[in-house]
């Protein structure tokens, strides 16, 4: 697994904050975040998560966050929320797609996990947490849903509006990506400044589901794309068993993925006195051939954003309206 020498020489991004949340009164507020650590595929899942929550105690972070496809709610699955709730401190959830699988329903999901709501807010170091769920039935699109009602859509709103803070939104899904979230332009349209204070409120969006390396900004607002913490889907590529044959026989999805030697994870620092935030993350390797050499298409499998890896960037975000 990842040792802590290589955690901590890994990359960094670093985004402006606007000048209106400066507090030099806040000591820095720092949380670790993971996604897509898909326990349900993986033989290690419960490896992974355990690196993860040792390396983020270590870190002494004030909290961490999972930003979805973690784990459906059976028994067999109880050893890996077990190395989760081993963090000494405040640990947050978002639903993927991937957790209410085998016909689970999203209550199940959350009780296991101990999850308060479908979506719902938080406050942490300075910072409003908003957490969606981009699994709402409607939409368009074919398969998992995609999609985020209007009930959702109308309490968002008002957390933004209502917001004292900086606000930061986490989703599963993207919300600037064709396989993210289908309704994402409504969703984004929420974003702008509220016209009686004249400044945008939200500052970032983290999210996962696509198992990719990237950060964009859409309207000077930067979309944080979290790197799976295990692996990339290969479809349409050739099967490969890379583990032992008997942890291919009792985990069979593992054939179809490009894993990571090691867990992907991000540790977030957001310093109020310099206006900054840090994210410094992790990399590894293949097990086995790259998703290319095993077939992939590159237009498919983007070179520039499929490694196993989060990567150094370096933004500057623009509040003003």
């Amino acid at each position: 697994m990842m040792t802590r020498r290589n955690f901590l020489t890994t990359s960094a991004l670093t985004l402006a904050l606007p000048a209106w949340a400066a507090d030099g009164a806040r000591k820095p507020l720092r949380f670790g975040v993971i996604t897509d650590v898909h326990q349900d595929i993986m033989h290690d899942g419960v490896a992974r998560i355990t690196a993860f929550v040792t390396a983020m105690q270590q870190a002494k972070v004030d909290f961490i966050i999972q930003l979805g496809d973690f784990c459906v709610p059976h028994a067999r699955n109880q050893a890996f929320i077990n190395a989760w709730n081993r963090f000494e401190g405040p640990r947050y959830h978002v639903l993927g797609n991937h957790d209410t699988d085998g016909g689970y329903k999203k209550e199940t999901t959350r009780a296991f996990w101990g999850m308060p709501a479908n979506y719902y807010a938080f406050d942490q170091g300075g910072i409003r947490f908003v957490v969606l769920d981009g699994n709402d039935p409607g939409g368009k699109s074919r398969g998992y849903a995609r999609f985020i009602g209007k009930e959702q859509q109308e309490w968002l709103r008002q957390e933004i509006t209502n917001a004292k803070d900086p606000v930061i939104v986490c989703s599963h899904q993207p919300l600037e990506s064709a396989g993210g979230i289908e309704n994402q332009q409504e969703i984004r349209d929420l974003f702008g400044p509220v016209p009686e204070q004249g400044r945008r409120k939200v500052i970032a969006c983290l999210s996962g589901h696509l198992h990719q390396d990237y950060v964009r900004s859409v309207d000077g607002i930067p979309h944080v794309q979290c790197n799976s913490a295990s692996y990339v889907w290969l479809e349409g590529a050739k099967k490969a068993e890379v583990y032992p044959a008997a942890v291919h026989q009792a985990h069979p999805h593992l054939a179809r993925v490009a894993p990571y030697r090691d867990p992907l994870w991000a540790v977030v620092t957001i310093d109020h006195q310099a206006a900054t935030l840090n994210l410094q993350g992790t990399r590894t390797e293949w097990v086995g051939e790259d998703p290319w050499q095993r077939g992939a298409a590159e237009t498919q499998y983007p070179r520039d954003i499929q490694r196993p890896a989060i990567s150094d960037r370096s933004l500057v975000w623009n509040n003003k309206a």
